[in-house]
């Protein structure tokens, strides 16, 4: 990868730059999301997590998101109280709460992915085929490593191998 000239470390880490796309992303769908459906950007995350696994715990959610409890906790009570997800006992586990979505809950999922898919496909507008297959494959071998370090005890701040 060609080292920028630019002397701050972080502008050369993957890791900043993932973010910065991230970053630039959500901040244009943290515009759109409110306007144009009424639901907030880790809203629409939690609604597509449900969506994903019917009737499943907000721990569950933060764990696939790979995000805090507190933020989906705050995300899923705004979403109760607009009607979009209902919560129910789990009859296996006494404490552990179910959360499912509404039929509302469905509708404004099915109304926001065909935005997101449009948004997602007009982003990868700028690669080729062989680079969307190229990118695919360096993200899933991303991941997995990134999940290896982080059970690593050190993280993955020791030594390379």
């Amino acid at each position: 990868m060609k080292r920028s000239s630019d002397p701050r470390l972080l502008r050369g880490l993957l890791s900043h730059r993932v973010l910065v796309l991230s970053n630039t992303l959500a901040l244009a769908a943290s515009r759109y999301y409110p306007r144009r459906f009424g639901v907030r950007l880790p809203e629409w995350r939690v609604i597509d997590a449900l969506h994903a696994g019917r009737g499943i715990s907000a721990n569950q959610i933060s764990q696939w998101l790979r995000t805090d409890k507190a933020w989906v906790g705050r995300s899923v009570e705004r979403l109760i109280a607009a009607g979009y997800v209902r919560r129910r006992p789990d009859p296996e586990h006494g404490r552990r709460l179910l959360l499912s979505l509404t039929a509302k809950g469905e509708r404004v999922h099915a109304v926001i992915a065909v935005a997101a898919r449009r948004r997602h496909d007009n982003l990868l507008d700028a690669l080729s085929e062989a680079e969307r297959e190229a990118l695919e494959r360096a993200l899933g071998k991303l991941q997995a490593r990134a999940a290896a370090m982080l059970a690593d005890s050190d993280l993955g701040f020791g030594k390379r191998r």
